[in-house]
């Protein structure tokens, strides 16, 4: 059985970034992928942390390189479900494109968030969270 974690926003930033805590991260991820789960990016997700943090081209590549990471783009067949998803969220008409995508991959896989922030899935009680340090 394929299995594995969706990044949020968050776990992704994380991952970009380039202190301490993404040495952290990326010391987590290898353990966690290493039983050949899968780290699954939505393509949302990966273009907003690609916009705010501005990563060195280095660490970018580190991650699309990275041995167990997948891109999930989206498709117009998933327009209307990934919508749907935002309607779980606190919130719903403030949320963000890249955390309906999220909610989707992890809904329709059974795989759980990869997050550094718990309480930004407030309404999401169908998904499973991992909290990264």
């Amino acid at each position: 059985m394929i299995a594995g974690y969706v990044a949020d926003l968050t776990a992704t930033l994380r991952i970009l970034s380039d202190d301490e805590r993404s040495t952290d991260i990326r010391s987590v991820l290898g353990v966690l992928t290493s039983e050949g789960d899968t780290l699954l990016l939505p393509v949302t997700t990966l273009t907003q942390a690609t916009i705010i943090a501005d990563p060195d081209p280095e660490d970018l590549m580190w991650l699309l390189g990275f041995r167990a990471c997948e891109i999930a783009n989206l498709t117009n067949k998933d327009v209307f479900r990934v919508a749907r998803q935002a309607r779980h969220a606190a919130r719903p008409h403030d949320t963000q494109l890249h955390h309906a995508h999220t909610a989707y991959l992890a809904m329709t896989r059974g795989w759980p968030v990869l997050t550094a922030d718990p309480a930004g899935w407030a309404g999401y009680g169908h998904l499973e969270l991992v909290e990264i340090p």
